[in-house]
Parts: C-alpha cells; sequence; structure tokens
C-alpha cells in the first residue's frame, strides 16, 4: 500500500515538474519576442507608416493637380503634367519602401509565432499518450508515414506493427496514429504505432490494437533512444516517476 501511494506521489509530482516546464518554456519565449523583437517589429511599422504617409500625401496632391488642369491657363499645364509626373513616380517608390517595412515587420511575427508554434510542440506533457484508431489512415502520399524522427528522452514505449524490406504503402496500418518507420542497418524497416510514457497505456492500447486486426503486434520499450528490455524499463519508469 506505501508502495503505491508513493508511486502515486512521484508520478503527481511528475506530472507537474513537466508541466511546469511546459509553463516555462512559453514564458521564456514571450520574454524572447518582448526584449529582442517587438522594437525591431513596432519599428518596422512605425517606418512603414511614414512611407504610407508621404505616400498617401503625394496621391492626394496628384488628384489635386490633376483636377486643376481643366481651370488652369494653358501655359502651365505643361509644368504641372511635368510635376505630376514627378510627384506620381516618387509616390510609387514611397509606396514600395512602405510595403517593404510592413513585409519585414511581418516576417519578424511570423517568426516569433514560429518559435512559439515550435515551443508548444517540442515541450510535451509527459502523462499524455499519443494513440488513437482513425475511421481511415492519415497517411497518404501527400502525408507519409514518418520514418527515423528522433525520440524524446526518457523511457518511452511503442507498439511494434512489423518489420518489412521496404516502405510500405501510406494506408497499410489503417487508421492506427501516429504510426513511424525505424530504419534498421541492414535495410529492414520497423513501424510502431503510438507512443507512450507508461507501460499501463501502452499494454492497454496494445489490446485495441491487436483486436483492430494486427495480432503479431506487441510492447517495444525505448530509453534514451534505444532499445531496452521491458522490465528494465518499467523499473526505471518507476524510478523517473
Amino acid at each position: 500500500m506505501k508502495k503505491n501511494i508513493s508511486y502515486l506521489w512521484r508520478k503527481i509530482n511528475k506530472i507537474m515538474f513537466s508541466k511546469a516546464i511546459y509553463i516555462i518554456c512559453i514564458f521564456m519565449t514571450v520574454i524572447f519576442f518582448e526584449v529582442f523583437c517587438q522594437e525591431s517589429y513596432h519599428e518596422f511599422i512605425a517606418q512603414g507608416l511614414r512611407f504610407q504617409k508621404q505616400a498617401d500625401s503625394l496621391q492626394r496632391l496628384i488628384e489635386t493637380q490633376t483636377a486643376s488642369l481643366s481651370t488652369v491657363a494653358a501655359s502651365r499645364r505643361g509644368a504641372i503634367m511635368n510635376s505630376i509626373r514627378d510627384n506620381d513616380l516618387l509616390a510609387v517608390a514611397l509606396q514600395k519602401q512602405a510595403h517593404e517595412m510592413f513585409e519585414q515587420a511581418e516576417r519578424v511575427m511570423t517568426t516569433i509565432t514560429s518559435a512559439v508554434d515550435d515551443t508548444v510542440s517540442d515541450v510535451k506533457l509527459l502523462e499524455e499518450p499519443q494513440f488513437a484508431i482513425l475511421s481511415q489512415s492519415p497517411y497518404s502520399e501527400a502525408n507519409p508515414i514518418p520514418l527515423d524522427e528522433p525520440l524524446p528522452d526518457g523511457v518511452l514505449y511503442k507498439i511494434q506493427l512489423g518489420a518489412f524490406s521496404r516502405v510500405m504503402p501510406a494506408n497499410s496500418f489503417k487508421g492506427l496514429t501516429p504510426v513511424s518507420g525505424e530504419t534498421l542497418e541492414n535495410g529492414i524497416i520497423k513501424y510502431y504505432a503510438g507512443l507512450f510514457w507508461l507501460y499501463s497505456d501502452a499494454e492497454n492500447a496494445l489490446q485495441k490494437v491487436r483486436e483492430y486486426g494486427f495480432r503479431d503486434a506487441y510492447i517495444i520499450a525505448f530509453y534514451n533512444r534505444r532499445t531496452i528490455n521491458i522490465e528494465r524499463a518499467r523499473q526505471l519508469e518507476i524510478i523517473d516517476y
């Protein structure tokens, strides 16, 4: 009983720690934006607005000059038309500079947005297993099954679906997701389903995978990206939690 309570307490602590790390990473990304990028973003916007204002002013002047052509003396029309042409060229150049400044600001914002998205994607909450059975395969020629993706540190489990001498068609594993492949040195490709940080989650998913038709499937354990014995993984899992 005491051992079970201790295990549960360690698990809760790790979940809380994972969430804390998640929040800290997001917070640091926001600070990075505030300190290093916000000034550049606002400066690009301010410059773009200045150029835009100048270009708009010239456009209004051109409209006024164009309207005046019908009322001024013929002797002055040539000078006004030359001024219109010069102002139009300058307005176009200013408008181009305004667009360039706005595009620079957009690139800065895109960089920050991408950094936040990457942070959210990379910092995983370890208590949440990644496994589902969909009505149809989420993979296709346009979205193939990923091969040889790097694994996170620590203990984790996958369900091995089979080993094949070639790349399998995208829909080979029906609605299982996520599915991933690992290429061995001899060219054999192992295909896995799911990603689990607790053996109990992998065991529950394995039953569903077998009922789904993959009766030869079984659980594989990894520690720091290397395969290890299931029993050893479960020991490390308890220590890790």
